[in-house]
């Protein structure tokens, strides 16, 4: 049975497409082409919110709210509370819940597990040289994890100078741009959102951060 804070983000993501498809509606229902051409963004973007697939970047959406005579101040907030809920969703489909006596078993162990490599963590940096609080200059940076690359799979994907997805946009990248990060750098939430360290092509030298579900891992070019 749902609890009553599953039943709120769900809630929250019906109410929110409900509103979209009557603002569409409002606007007499302009295709998806047209929409997409009208305002120079990917038929797939626009595909995506409108099917439920997937709230694009917010200036895509802002873009979408206003073409069909929505006003961004009365919508943001909205916006905002509905990529949180997606975000929760997500989390749960990838999420098994220990309804069994061996699920709850494997849970434990998966968090004993994950409690030991942070404790090792910890030790390891505890040991190491001490270094500024950010992260270094790629010039200077020591190979100390692994390297792995991954693309961009959204056909706009903001990169944020803090892991929030409230806070500044630095640039959008496009799909199927590579980006790379580190091991040393985890990821982190906030807000509902998994965020990556991430290195972008043209970018100054240090990390950045995107939303991990807009990237995709895949093998480093030779």
């Amino acid at each position: 049975m749902d609890t009553g804070q599953h039943t709120d983000y769900r809630q929250v993501l019906r109410q929110f497409y409900a509103d979209l498809k009557e603002l569409r509606k409002s606007a007499n229902s302009p295709s998806t082409r047209k929409i997409a051409g009208d305002i120079n963004r990917s038929k797939t973007v626009i595909g995506d919110l409108f099917s439920g697939r997937g709230i694009p970047p917010e200036p895509a959406v802002r873009d979408i709210i206003e073409y069909l005579g929505g006003d961004w101040r009365e919508w943001e907030q909205r916006v905002r509370e509905a990529r949180q809920a997606e975000a929760r969703a997500r989390t749960e489909e990838r999420s098994p819940r220990p309804d069994h006596p061996w699920l709850r078993h494997l849970a434990i162990a998966s968090v004993s597990a994950v409690l030991v490599a942070g404790v090792s963590q910890l030790i390891n940096a505890a040991l190491e040289p001490k270094t500024t609080a950010q992260a270094p200059s790629l010039a200077r940076m020591p190979i100390v994890g692994r390297q792995h690359c991954a693309v961009v799979i959204v056909d706009s994907a903001p990169v944020y100078h803090l892991p929030d997805p409230q806070a500044g946009i630095l640039r959008e990248k496009t799909r199927q741009q590579l980006i790379t990060y580190d091991d040393k750098y985890p990821n982190k939430w906030a807000n509902g959102v998994l965020f990556r360290a991430v290195r972008t092509p043209n970018d100054r030298p240090q990390y950045h951060w995107m939303m991990a579900d807009h990237l995709k891992v895949t093998a480093c070019a030779s």
